[in-house]
């Protein structure tokens, strides 16, 4: 649960927003299109194909295994055939948001290991599709989208703090402290609130905003954030990183986060390798080069 007042530093982290990436021009047309009710997959497949790296990486995943097909796929036209209009959407969408932070930390030389934290963002968006699903949850692609982005705010935090962003990953480690409590001590708000800034800023679709943002709420009790929370935390557990990205399951109640997304504990366990094979369907999308 978080702990004391955010309001100054998020008044503050939305002042300095403007030091972080300007929204790529293949983002905010792809926002536009989630805003048209008119549009479709050719508007959608031109998007991508006017970006070079974009494009490659839907390509990737549309000619990867786990795609039956009868040939190669080499236009975006076709992947949106194989893979469908709303999966390549979300993924489009993601893809272009991590990569221009990623290429930002780049550049900077910031101590984020982004390339951990997407590999952990690819198992979490399965994983909350997975759920999503077996909940009957209504709208399961936004909780795809809301897992591959859940932790989004790491990557405006070693940005906007990257020195001091390393010492709070160190104290976490030495203290045993919740990063997120370690986060708002610091900084006077978390990844998840920052990340939440940032969504809105870039004008993403107000229940995205909302997972992003309360995902490590937990007096937040709607759905979609709870099964993204769930969902983040099964993550770590199935795939685990190298990289210490904050986790640590001895802070977390087994019970109350799984009953909080409407699941026991023993109704998922034997689901696990249903969940690694989720993971592993989106093998394609783990590298950003």
């Amino acid at each position: 649960m978080r702990t004391g007042n955010t309001c100054g530093g998020l008044a503050q982290l939305r002042d300095e927003i403007q030091d972080l990436p300007t929204i790529p021009e293949s983002l905010a047309r792809i926002l536009q299109l989630l805003e048209d009710p008119n549009s479709g997959a050719r508007d959608l497949a031109e998007v991508i194909r006017v970006d070079a790296p974009l494009s490659a990486k839907i390509l990737r995943l549309a000619n990867s295994p786990l795609y039956k097909k009868s040939r190669s796929i080499s236009t975006v036209q076709d992947c949106v055939a194989v893979l469908g209009y709303r999966t390549v959407r979300q993924v489009a969408l993601c893809v272009s948001v991590v990569s221009s932070l990623a290429q930002e930390c780049e550049r900077r030389g910031v101590v984020l290991v982004y390339r951990d934290v997407w590999r952990h963002s690819v198992a979490a968006g399965a994983v909350a599709k997975y759920l999503a699903v077996r909940a009957a949850y209504h709208d399961p692609d936004t909780l795809f989208t809301g897992g591959l982005l859940h932790d989004l705010g790491k990557f405006v935090l070693t940005l906007q703090h990257p020195q001091r962003y390393g010492e709070v990953l160190v104290e976490r480690r030495r203290r045993g402290v919740a990063l997120v409590t370690l986060e708002a001590e610091r900084f006077g708000y978390d990844h998840a609130q920052a990340g939440g800034v940032l969504a809105a800023a870039w004008r993403f679709p107000d229940e995205l905003v909302r997972v992003i943002r309360d995902h490590h709420d937990a007096t937040c009790l709607q759905r979609d954030v709870r099964l993204v929370a769930l969902a983040d935390y099964l993550a770590h557990l199935l795939e685990p990183v190298e990289t210490d990205l904050g986790f640590d399951p001895t802070l977390t109640d087994l019970h109350e986060i799984h009953e909080a997304a409407g699941f026991e504990v023993d109704e998922l366990e034997p689901a696990w390798p249903d969940l690694r094979l989720a993971i592993a369907t989106l093998a394609p999308l783990r590298n950003l080069d």
